[in-house]
């Protein structure tokens, strides 16, 4: 049986929101695109009140900081985003997904982000596989093209690639700040709460880890 090693990325490899960061590094907040920020707060808003759901708000986002953003091409946007976010990964992260796997561990990086920047932060940090927010272009514009990596999802897709009976869950490792993530830490015999002091308290049960 397969021993696998998950880590999430926002909070727990890097320390803030990538989609927060990707706002302040690209919405270029000019005359011209006040309409835009002004539509932005706007659909904000409604993400909250739960009018939309938060694969119809990740699109919206994403299509709407392109928009605004100086950069012409998509693909220069989110190469420029990749290398600045793989600056921010903990150095005490990348030590450890090499060491598990040294180990022969398979290294999965986990998350709810879109592969439009996760797939080259994945290959450059030597992740065995992605499973994120899939993403696709159509009519010029960013869509979801399946499920929202998030809560529930996040174990749906897991268990699509790797089946209950292929990985040894007991001898296997997981890596979440996300008190979201709490049914997917407990898959794992050494779930461990990375970066979150407030969350490993209220879980005890759980390891905890701080990156630096």
């Amino acid at each position: 049986m397969e021993l696998i090693a998950v880590f999430d990325f926002d909070g727990t490899l890097i320390k803030k929101d990538s989609m927060i960061l990707l706002f302040f590094r690209y919405f270029n907040l000019s005359i011209r695109n006040v309409p835009r920020f002004c539509r932005l707060t706007l659909e904000t808003l409604k993400y909250f009140l739960k009018v939309y759901s938060q694969k119809e708000f990740k699109e919206i986002y994403i299509n709407l900081i392109i928009s605004s953003s100086r950069f012409k091409e998509v693909g220069a946007l989110f190469d420029d985003f990749s290398k600045y976010l793989l600056g921010l990964v903990f150095m005490g992260a990348k030590e450890k997904i090499i060491e598990l796997k040294n180990k022969g561990y398979k290294t999965i990086l986990l998350s709810a982000s879109p592969d439009l920047y996760l797939e080259k932060i994945s290959r450059e940090l030597g992740f065995s596989e992605l499973i994120c927010t899939k993403t696709a272009c159509s009519d010029s514009k960013i869509v979801v093209s399946g499920l929202n990596c998030y809560g529930k999802n996040k174990i749906k897709m897991l268990l699509d690639s790797f089946s209950e009976d292929r990985v040894n869950w007991k001898g296997s490792y997981c890596y979440s700040d996300s008190e979201s993530d709490r049914a997917l830490l407990n898959l794992f015999g050494n779930p461990y709460i990375a970066n979150n002091v407030r969350f490993g308290k209220k879980n005890p049960d759980f390891k905890s880890v701080i990156w630096k």
